[in-house]
Formats: structure tokens, sequence, C-alpha cells
């Protein structure tokens, strides 16, 4: 969806500064609320892109008040009331007035969860589960659109050309996904831009490329 959640390109808010250090919680707090979302994911159950639309939906002016954390606990906060597990007033008291209904959900294992963590989730799909739209070297424009739900088209790259330099593979369309409307496999791309057709004479030196991973949803022949 469009909101202020998509920062790429916008003035005001200053370049990004690459952090070189391994990334550290910094507060015990922060620590929890991973902790939290990471376990109760399989329990309400909720996914990764149903997670980021919600945090995509937080007011603008939160939005830029809240640290990234934060935003994380509202999204887990609705998530735990919509899914039955807590009420408004429960959480308003920070306690639990009455027990939700667990049966036949497995508790989770602390263990299991960081190897889970560790090893992580394979997310592909065999390439013959679809038909690719797009060869290598072909010419592309991003689709200019305006959702009004989740959308990993970032809003600096619409109506832009570019030339698709690698077709990664099949993977689920997180757009569908997070309105659990099914995973639409499709095939993903990764597109090279030209950083002088992006950002004109701000572009940091002549020759420049941006490259942009884009779901095949999002493209269309020129």
């Amino acid at each position: 969806m469009d909101g202020i959640h998509d920062m790429g390109g916008m003035q005001g808010f200053g370049p990004v500064r690459p952090v070189e250090e391994d990334f550290k919680f910094s507060a015990d707090w922060e620590r929890r609320v991973f902790g939290l979302t990471q376990a109760l994911g399989g329990i309400t159950p909720f996914n990764v892109d149903e997670f980021r639309r919600q945090i995509e939906r937080i007011p603008p002016a939160e939005y830029l008040n809240t640290l990234y954390f934060e935003k994380w606990l509202i999204a887990l906060e609705w998530f735990l009331q919509d899914r039955g597990l807590v009420s408004a007033e429960e959480l308003a008291a920070s306690a639990k007035l009455f027990d939700a209904d667990t049966a036949g959900r497995e508790p989770v294992d602390g263990a299991a969860l960081l190897a889970i963590l560790g090893e992580g989730v394979e997310l592909e799909y065999p390439r013959d589960t679809a038909v690719p739209a797009f060869a290598e070297g072909a010419t592309v424009r991003v689709k200019l659109r305006h959702d009004v739900s989740h959308n990993r088209s970032p809003r600096y790259l619409r109506g832009r050309t570019g030339t698709i330099i690698a077709d990664i593979g099949v993977f689920q369309f997180p757009d569908t996904v997070a309105q659990n409307i099914g995973t639409n496999p499709q095939h993903l791309y990764t597109v090279c831009f030209a950083a002088a057709d992006l950002w004109g004479g701000e572009a940091e030196a002549a020759g420049d490329e941006v490259l942009a991973d884009l779901m095949e949803s999002y493209l269309e022949p020129v």
C-alpha cells in the first residue's frame, strides 16, 4: 500500500547510514518483542507479509514517532486481539482476565525456535510452477499502481523502465499472501535501472545503476 513506510526517494529524511557492526538490541524490551513475535506467529497464526501490512497501517504521524520494535509491538497487539487471544481491556490492564482457547496448539520450544531461525525457511517453488512472462535482457516498465493493501513495489520505481538481468526463481506473491487470498506463485526478477533515470541530476555519479528485485505482477512489457 502507499504510505509513510515507503520512504525510498522521499526528501527531507537524510541519507541512509549503513551500520557495519552486527545487529544488537538497544534495550531488553526489544528482545522480548522480537521473541514474542516469533513465538506467537505460529500460534495466532499470522504470516510475515500480513504482519508487514499491519505495520504499514499505522497512521503516518504515529509511524514517524515510534521506534522500530514499537511498530512490531503495535502490530502484535492487533493480531492478538484479532485472533481472540486477548482483549483490549486485558492489554490495557497488562493482565489476563480469562484463558484463551489454545486447544490443539503445540507449545513453542525455545531451542527449536532458535534452530528454525538459524536455518531459515525455503520459500522458492520449483521453476516449472509458473511460466515466466519475461526473459533476461527484456526491457520492462514497473506498473504505475496505487494499492490500498500490501504492495512491495517501491513508489520511486513505478512508471520507470529498466532491464531484466536475472530471473531469480518462483516465489509466493507477498501482496496476496498479506491478504490471505492465496500464494499466487510467480517469477521474481532482478531489474536494472539507470540511476539518472530515477534521480536525474541528483544521481551520485554518471553510469550508476540501481538493482531491484521485483515480482512479475509489478512489471509490464515495453
